[in-house]
């Protein structure tokens, strides 16, 4: 996957080498050819030739081929060898980035489950159209959000996005009797017999840092039993998915038994190969969707409006609907922790079946072995700007799968597949007549880059993929952020080079400024101490690493950032000694 998206990222200026040294392009090789022929000419016949044109064609046409073979020679089998070395060496792979926004589904007359393909199709600025698919898979339904609000210092604020009926629950708040109390979330949800299931939440907070979000992806979330009390049965909590997404689990069952449910939900569908091709970071907004579990029939449970909150409920509702909420109702909880602040005014909204989707497009290519050869350029329309970010799958005319060239257990008719330097190169599988295949058809993923940033909201508004609710519909939420191109190939040496100095472990301080600044090039400086902390399992050492960056070497500095500090620490983790914590801060020069 590395080797086809570092192909494809182009932008190296002519006549300049990737090994420090200096192409020869095909007008200094014609040149050259020129002269050594004047001088041939002259040494053995004494006089200098006349031009010729026709001598002065082939001359170029030559040079022109000679000049594939230096840039091969210079760039092709210089990166095909590197990239082999870092796969070899398992040292992780550097894509790009896609962009990422928040989608909300509307106009639902049934419920269903998206797949990870569903793609999506919104118009850049630009007025290009751009493909997202969904980063969890989620199911809509006929649910609503019946009420949605935020108790804190003493007073029941209700949040927008809730509607009674065709009327929409207007901000507000009224006192309530609980000083003390540390500040909750509060849900109801009119649903189907299928409860939660699969259901996707959007929280808009003011801002993509807002403490509140990392408040929520800490904190319990509880549906409330049928005697509107908090029980073992209805406690969730929550983990990290794909995309950054807050995936919640059953806080009463195993972790095996959490794999089991995901891969009766969004790993069970056709599409998983989606979530094992390509390992998608946190985006933007992945903090801010809350995706729920399958829920069983025995944790089904509704409920009237809890007691504590009942008075100050119909205060808030609007006039002629104060009784709207006094009945069986899906009610949610989710208490904070007591020192949080204004999380009145950090959460704007809530918007029920939302997901973030990322500027991820399958692209599906038919490789025509008698016309096009066994190896082809991936490059979907010739564009250079899209950029690979993982194979799904390779298969034969009848659907057999192929296989990597390095398998050893697959059989020696087996149709085979090696992908490297933007290249598929496939041997085709031979069938029991003896017959090969005519063509094999291989499925990537792509992203844009920063060419997907900036997709205003009500911009992302058409479903590309066929689903069963044939009426509805999708709009973003949101500007998509966070999409940016893949470093170039000299960065990739950088990183070849930190894994031979660090053998790929964080001991010393020249280890993690090393590795730092191989992991991201455009980090400027690294400073680097020694702290304690109180960790889950006692006092341990933590090193305190701060990179300064230059904000405007990123497209997208206010996404970008943060997502390099999350990505870095982890980085870093995987490589320190057991037993000791890595912190890391991006400072911005000013």
């Amino acid at each position: 996957m590395t080797t086809g998206q570092r192909g494809s990222a182009g932008g190296r200026a002519p006549g300049t080498g990737v090994l420090g040294g200096s192409a020869r392009s095909a007008a200094d090789l014609a040149a050259e050819m020129r002269r050594e022929f004047e001088s041939a000419v002259a040494t053995r016949f004494g006089t200098q030739p006349q031009p010729d044109p026709v001598l002065g064609a082939l001359f170029q046409a030559f040079a022109v081929q000679l000049e594939r073979i230096y840039q091969e020679s210079e760039y092709v089998f210089p990166v095909a060898v590197l990239d082999d070395l870092l796969n070899g060496l398992a040292l992780p792979a550097r894509l790009a980035h896609p962009a990422q926004t928040v989608v909300s589904f509307t106009n639902i007359d049934q419920r269903e489950r998206l797949a990870l393909d569903t793609e999506l199709i919104g118009n850049a600025p630009s007025g290009e159209q751009i493909r997202f698919t969904i980063d969890e898979s989620i199911e809509i339904s006929s649910a609503s959000l019946a009420f949605a609000g935020v108790f804190e210092n003493g007073k029941l604020h209700s949040v927008a996005g809730a509607r009674v009926g065709s009327a929409p629950i207007l901000p507000g708040s009224t006192p309530l009797a609980m000083r003390g109390a540390p500040p909750t979330l509060l849900f109801a949800f009119d649903s189907d017999a299928a409860h939660l299931s699969g259901l996707g939440l959007f929280l808009d907070v003011a801002s993509v840092e807002s403490s509140l979000i990392e408040a929520v992806s800490r904190s319990p979330w509880q549906i409330l039993s049928a005697n509107g009390a908090v029980s073992e049965l209805g406690t969730l909590r929550a983990k990290r998915g794909r995309g950054g997404v807050t995936t919640l689990v059953w806080n009463d069952t195993p972790r095996e038994e959490d794999d089991l449910l995901a891969a009766t939900g969004a790993a069970a569908d056709e599409a998983a190969d989606v979530a094992s091709a390509f390992e998608l970071s946190a985006g933007s907004y992945g903090k801010q969707c809350v995706v729920f579990p399958p829920v069983a029939p025995e944790r089904r449970t509704r409920t009237s409006p809890p007691s504590r909150f009942a008075d100050a409920l119909s205060v808030l509702l609007p006039e002629k609907s104060q009784d709207a909420l006094d009945r069986p109702l899906i009610w949610v909880q989710v208490p904070l922790p007591a020192g949080l602040t204004r999380v009145a005014d950090e959460l704007q909204r809530v918007a029920l079946h939302a997901v973030t989707a990322s500027n991820v497009e399958i692209y599906n290519e038919r490789i025509q072995f008698d016309r096009m050869g066994s190896a082809v350029t991936l490059r979907p329309e010739g564009r250079s700007d899209q950029y690979l970010l993982g194979l799904l799958s390779v298969s034969g005319e009848k659907g057999d799968a192929y296989v990597n060239d390095s398998s050893i257990a697959a059989p020696a008719e087996a149709g085979r597949f090696r992908f490297r330097s933007g290249q598929l190169e496939c041997r085709p599988h031979r069938q029991p007549t003896g017959r090969f295949d005519g063509y094999a058809m291989a499925r990537f993923l792509f992203c844009d880059g920063a060419r997907a940033n900036g997709i205003e909201v009500g911009s992302l508004k058409r479903i590309a993929s066929p689903i069963s609710n044939v009426t509805a519909r999708v709009a973003n939420l949101a500007v998509s952020r966070g999409g940016s191109a893949p470093p170039p190939y000299a960065d990739a040496r950088v990183r070849f080079a930190e894994l031979l100095r660090t053998r790929d472990r964080v001991v010393t301080i020249d280890d993690v400024e090393i590795t730092a600044r191989a992991f991201e090039p455009r980090i400027k400086g690294v400073d680097v101490s020694t702290a304690s902390e109180l960790g889950p399992h006692g006092v341990r050492q933590v090193d305190v690493v701060d990179v300064r960056v230059a904000p405007g070497d990123f497209a997208d500095p206010d996404s970008e950032l943060p997502r390099l500090g999350s990505l870095l620490q982890m980085h870093l983790q995987q490589r320190a000694i057991m037993g000791r914590g890595v912190r890391v801060t991006v400072l911005s020069y000013a």
